[in-house]
């Protein structure tokens, strides 16, 4: 009697847990695989034309690639250590002691660490994605904990094309499949020690295929003035859950000029577009970035509701690297910034 007690009311406390909001974790989506690059602009990209290491966020740009290329990347953020410990939760094999070291080092643990492999040309770019993992955990309330999580692994194949419709308009659609598996969970920690509670680690299983069109347009005008259009998340995935990644359909748009510069490119753009689809105010979802293009480097700054990034890519001959920081609002009893560190590797012919 009193185990069935003591039980109960771990599970309510659970359904409480459950109840929380998941943090705004302005750099680290769940489902979005973005490069270097585009991290650093915030995701502020949809009228950048080039996307020096990786696809276009908007498909209609790409007519105006200038060259065909075919490139091999890796991503790692800081955090490594738990990458181990978030492999094993997603493969299903993950120890008590495990579990226990995930939560013990700290607040806040996040991770991502993924490969591309991406071709481009004038008509038709894809990318292949061997493996991409994402890892976010936080805990509130030392005295009982509250555990939010969420664990990604994804595989998967984007392709896009475009086409130039009349003077200044262009058209592109983008095609994503993606295979994944996933755990996105609030809970009280102690609830892991009762067969409900490892219920709660065991991970789901999904395909999805998304079909996103996009239009751009560019005025005249020596700044280059442009305004792109796109819907993203039109499609489906195979299995739903009750706690099921947020991919809801929605229609984004951006703005972007090019300023004149004697030395270098320089494009600033402004986005208004979700991104972890948890914003519940829509200015949460304005983000500006700025992209400067000097020799073979790149230099970055990004801004949003819920922090800031800059950062540095570089391109030599065949090989690229960038390192870029970023900050990420956490909404607690108090709101405070976690800091993250990503490093890229690529190799491109």
């Amino acid at each position: 009697m009193w185990r069935q007690l003591v039980l109960s009311t771990l599970l309510i406390q659970s359904a409480q847990a459950a109840n929380l909001a998941f943090s705004r974790n302005a750099r680290t989506f769940e489902t979005q695989n973005s490069s270097l690059v585009t991290k650093g602009l915030a995701h502020a990209c949809l009228s950048l034309v080039d996307i020096p290491d990786g696809l276009s966020c908007n498909p209609a740009m790409i007519p105006l690639n200038s060259k065909s290329s075919l490139g091999f990347q890796l991503l790692l953020s800081n955090g490594y250590a738990a990458l181990n410990q978030v492999k094993s939760l997603l493969d299903g094999n993950i120890t008590q002691q495990q579990i226990d070291a995930m939560f013990a080092q700290g607040k806040i643990t996040q991770i991502e660490a993924g490969s591309d492999i991406i071709f481009k040309s004038k008509y038709l770019s894809g990318k292949f994605t061997p493996m991409t993992i994402k890892g976010f955990s936080a805990v509130r309330n030392e005295a009982n904990p509250d555990v939010e999580l969420y664990s990604v692994q994804e595989n998967g194949f984007t392709f896009q094309s475009g086409m130039k419709f009349t003077e200044g308009l262009y058209g592109g659609i983008q095609a994503r499949f993606a295979n994944r598996k996933f755990i996105r969970q609030n809970f009280k920690l102690l609830v892991l020690g009762t067969p409900a509670g490892q219920a709660l680690l065991k991970p789901k299983e999904q395909s999805a295929a998304y079909f996103e069109p996009s239009l751009t347009y560019f005025f005249k005008g020596s700044w280059k003035p442009r305004l792109t259009a796109m819907i993203a998340n039109l499609g489906s995935v195979s299995q739903e859950y009750s706690e099921q990644l947020p991919t809801p359909l929605e229609g984004q748009i951006g703005i972007a000029i090019s300023p004149q510069l004697g030395w270098g490119n320089m494009d600033f753009t402004l986005d208004y577009r979700s991104m972890s689809y948890e914003e519940p105010d829509a200015w949460e979802r304005v983000r500006a970035g700025v992209i400067y293009h000097f020799g073979s480097m790149y230099l970055t700054g990004g801004l949003d509701a819920n922090g800031i990034s800059g950062g540095v890519f570089y391109s030599v001959d065949k090989f690229n690297a960038g390192i870029m920081y970023s900050t990420t609002r956490f909404i607690n009893e108090d709101e405070y910034y976690t800091q993250t560190v990503y490093v890229q590797l690529g190799w491109q012919i």
